[in-house]
């Protein structure tokens, strides 16, 4: 569940998107606390979020459009 950071602010799933220069890694560890844990980084279903890029957002700032999975409402 390793997360990269673009230099134009998404955060994207490492496993879904190839390293570009100017990448911060967050490592499985770390991206484990945000996204569980802390419930700071927040995504879509799952089905929904393999199919379409793994995009994930600062909870808060994700766009209106989008549905957030439950799990991080709880």
């Amino acid at each position: 569940m390793a997360l990269r950071i673009r230099k134009d602010g998404r955060i994207l799933c490492a496993a879904l998107n190839p390293p570009e220069k100017g990448d911060v890694y967050i490592d499985d560890g770390l991206s484990y606390s945000f996204t569980v844990e802390l419930k700071v980084f927040v995504t879509t279903e799952c089905d929904y979020h393999m199919s379409h890029g793994g995009e994930w957002w600062l909870r808060g700032t994700e766009p209106k459009d989008v549905l957030i999975d439950k799990f991080y409402y709880e």
